[in-house]
């Protein structure tokens, strides 16, 4: 996996997401702790919530991006990604001497930083579980999250924007939303991808702990979406191949809206994605 948590989210083939521009991520790049604080290492982590990485629900999902904060997860300021711990399509369980367990068994960690930890959770069951944090310091007091099947969500781009591309990858977002960069948004008809994650488990089960194969792993559950309250019509949902835990919706933009910014909301197995997303639409 690239990127800034995800690094920026997609740089892949031209896809751009901006984990840290919006909550709950916003903390990758916030305040780090001041230098006359002890350094990390000298003091045990500790835990302050526990929540989804795209959407900000409370709790974890299995096998779902998830972000922790809290306070001296790393010492001098460390800011670290995964990207040279992946050995062979592998996830590392510990990231610069930093490691996550939830309900007892490790999560892959992704992204590392004084206040906010980012993992995939692991394969874990559901209802409540601990979670903590390790460092050369020691092992946190556990957080107590609840884990639940579902908790889709759409990662986000500026604004509240859902990460959203064409098939051949340009960017499907308002003009502006970005500087010094051109973008079209999607037009009524349009198909385009979503990205996001929480949308459950898949058929067949994905490899649990590695990036996902080249091949094609559906959502076991259907997935729609809603855009202005009309029903768009879905193609598919699967996870992105190259990837972890991340999902690729393909929809199609109803051709009844008109120009606009309207709110788009995903649901799976009656849970269904944050409200406050909003895609803009323009012919």
């Amino acid at each position: 996996m690239r990127s800034i948590f995800l690094t920026s989210l997609l740089l892949v083939a031209g896809v751009a997401t901006s984990f840290a521009q919006n909550k709950p991520l916003n903390a990758i790049f916030g305040t780090q702790l001041a230098s006359s604080l002890p350094h990390a290492d000298s003091v045990t982590a500790s835990i302050t919530s526990v929540a989804n990485a795209a959407g900000g629900q409370a709790g974890i999902s299995p096998n779902t991006w998830v972000s922790i904060y809290g306070s001296n997860f790393t010492q001098n300021n460390l800011i670290d990604v995964w990207d040279n711990f992946i050995v062979g399509g592998k996830l590392p369980t510990t990231l610069d001497g930093v490691s996550v367990s939830v309900g007892g068994q490790p999560a892959y960690v992704y992204f590392v930083s004084p206040g906010q930890i980012n993992i995939m959770a692991p394969n874990v069951g559901l209802g409540t579980m601990p979670v903590t944090v390790t460092t050369g310091a020691g092992t946190s007091q556990s957080f107590t999250a609840t884990s639940q099947q579902f908790t889709p969500a759409f990662f986000t781009w500026p604004n509240n924007q859902p990460v959203a591309t064409r098939q051949d990858f340009s960017w499907a977002v308002k003009n502006g939303s970005f500087p010094s960069v051109t973008t079209v948004p999607a037009k009524p008809g349009d198909v385009i991808i979503l990205w996001g994650t929480g949308f459950g488990p898949t058929t067949p089960a994905a490899p649990v702990g590695q990036q996902t194969p080249v091949a094609t792993f559906s959502t076991a559950n259907p997935v729609s979406v809603t855009i202005g309250g009309v029903t768009a019509q879905v193609f598919g949902a699967a996870l992105a191949p190259g990837f972890a835990g991340l999902y690729q919706v393909a929809i199609q933009i109803p051709s009844s809206l008109g120009n606009g910014d309207f709110p788009i909301i995903a649901s799976v197995s009656g849970a269904q994605s944050p409200t406050g997303i909003n895609i803009t639409v323009h012919n």
